[in-house]
């Protein structure tokens, strides 16, 4: 038990220890940590299904701006390693989750604010031109509070807990367990209805029951709703490309009567459409007579360093001394080491953008601006830090969207499914495919970011091709969406009617009018209640009310 209990507070400190994302990035997602968990305690099967269960409750629940709405990390760990000490059964483990993700909130506020300290000693190291300080203060002061933070609580947990855990389970009477269950039921209504209230435009809703509907009445698998969806994501795509096209192929000349000063006889003239002065759009500031110039091996070596960027996440400054770690290495090849340490100041100020996708093409800008700088252009720190702090908004609203909103729901719903099958590859495949699409994307940003400068940035968001991108993904995402909603929310009522000497069931009264109607209409209840700007917490503990009291009054069953 002492190896399995150091494996899993190991665990924990690294899920929020973020100090090299391509490794800890999924350890934030319970659909990862639910296995590994497992596999650490001896129980890889039970801890799958508890980390599957809980993570469809955190499906819509998205980390933007440095908030945390909810501590998944906590959730996943915490609530699968207390659902393996209790022998509980899975389903069990969502009510286990979801106080300890409360808890985790306040772990959050802990260590973020303890590593605000280690900002300001970065400041004062810097101005005694001690560069090796940087490295240090990224990445041990950190450890050592994660380690407090998390590591000390998760360990106490597995080795002390198993004994209480298995009694408090003996204490709880079956009715409770049995109501419980259906709370566990209930709570993917709540990740489901925040990631069609997050993807639900009006123009694309209809996809998500379009994916209910075929999943309730074809009986089709997640997968090959997921599959149809993309082909017909790509249809539209491909259609709509088309029309752009068709739309855009006007005559670059047109024969106009026009009434001016200068021809009062309203004579034909010949008008060209106005175009885009190419020197309105910013130029890459990147000359190839450089003589101190970045090689491509510096290259893939700094976009390897800004993986580390949130290893000291704070709540002052948040990925400022994250980066400032990063740039130590091009600073060192651009500017002799008496230079390094101010060029580093302007790295620690305030910044915060999605790290991993979209947020990289910011820092290959600047890296192409500090490549210029050294090298005798007129680039000013201010104007390095102009360009990032202007394009931090649009680079985390961009990424966010795509990646926490799109990506991540589509494969966490196949992977939690897949895994709730009883089938090992599911959270395999969403680990691996996800990490492989994030940072794929993420390295082309930086290239592409430090290849064209600050033209990259206008250039992606003038082309409208992400707009056409998101709108494809989200309809797969709505169609996978459905699909959760008929098969996870596993809620059905156990009411009968007596007429005469006849019993009519009343689920099957729901299943004439359309199979899966009560999972279905409880996700359009909790959709509703967000889109009133009900706070999800508050629903967190509505679902639990209700969900025992339903239990207990026998209105309410799971499936």
């Amino acid at each position: 038990m002492f190896l399995s209990a150091l494996l899993v507070a190991l665990l924990a400190i690294i899920s929020q220890w973020w100090f090299f994302a391509p490794i800890t990035r999924c350890l934030t997602y319970p659909l990862t940590t639910g296995l590994l968990v497992g596999i650490f305690m001896g129980n890889p099967m039970l801890g799958m299904l508890s980390g599957a269960t809980i993570q469809l409750v955190y499906l819509g629940w998205i980390n933007t701006g440095g908030v945390m709405p909810s501590n998944t990390m906590v959730a996943g760990i915490f609530g699968t390693a207390l659902t393996i000490l209790s022998g509980a059964n899975p389903k069990l483990a969502v009510t286990f989750a979801v106080p300890f993700s409360l808890i985790g909130l306040l772990m959050v506020e802990i260590y973020q604010s303890v590593n605000s300290f280690w900002v300001h000693r970065a400041d004062a190291e810097l101005a005694k031109g001690n560069v090796k300080a940087i490295r240090f203060l990224n990445y041990v002061p950190s450890f050592i509070v994660s380690l407090i933070v998390y590591g000390i609580p998760a360990f106490c947990l597995v080795y002390f807990g198993k004994g209480w855990a298995q009694s408090m389970l003996r204490m709880i009477p079956k009715s409770l367990t049995t109501a419980l269950e259906v709370v566990g039921a209930i709570m993917p209504a709540l990740g489901i209805a925040m990631l069609l209230n997050y993807l639900g435009k009006k123009s694309l809703v209809p996809y998500f029951f379009i994916g209910f509907f075929l999943t309730a009445y074809l009986k089709l698998q997640i997968m090959a709703v997921a599959i149809f969806a993309g082909l017909l994501a790509y249809l539209l795509y491909i259609n709509e490309k088309f029309r752009t096209t068709a739309a855009n192929a006007a005559p670059a000349k047109k024969k106009v009567n026009r009434l001016t000063l200068q021809n009062r006889t309203g004579a034909p003239q010949t008008v060209t459409p106005a175009t885009a002065d190419s020197t309105s759009i910013a130029q890459d500031i990147s000359p190839l007579n450089y003589k101190i110039k970045l090689t491509h091996s510096d290259l893939v070596k700094t976009w390897l360093w800004e993986q580390s960027d949130e290893a000291c996440y704070n709540y002052e400054r948040l990925q400022a001394l994250g980066l400032t770690n990063m740039m130590i290495y091009p600073i060192r090849k651009l500017y002799p080491q008496n230079k390094q340490a101010d060029e580093l100041k302007k790295y620690m100020v305030f910044f915060n953008t999605e790290p991993h996708m979209v947020g990289p093409v910011i820092h290959g800008i600047a890296l192409s601006m500090e490549e210029a700088r050294a090298n005798g252009a007129n680039v000013s720190a201010e104007d390095i830090n102009g360009v990032r702090t202007g394009l931090m908004g649009p680079a985390a609203g961009i990424g966010d969207t795509v990646q926490q909103g799109i990506i991540f729901p589509i494969l966490a719903s196949i992977g939690a499914t897949m895994a709730l099958e009883r089938n090992y590859f599911g959270p395999i495949m969403f680990t691996v495919v996800f990490e492989l699409i994030i940072y794929s994307i993420g390295y082309l940003m930086f290239m592409y970011g430090y290849k064209k400068g600050k033209a990259s940035v206008v250039s992606i968001l003038k082309s409208g091709l992400l707009d056409k991108v998101t709108n494809a993904f989200s309809i797969v995402g709505l169609m996978v969406v459905g699909t959760m909603a008929a098969t996870r929310v596993t809620i059905k009522t156990p009411l009968i009617w007596h007429v005469g000497q006849s019993v009519i069931k009343v689920q099957s009264l729901f299943n004439q009018l359309a199979p899966s109607l009560i999972p279905l209409l409880i996700t359009l209840l909790v959709w509703w209640l967000l889109r009133k700007k009900v706070n999800a917490s508050i629903i967190v503990v509505g679902i639990f009310v209700i969900g025992i009291l339903c239990s207990y009054l026998g209105i309410l069953a799971t499936i």
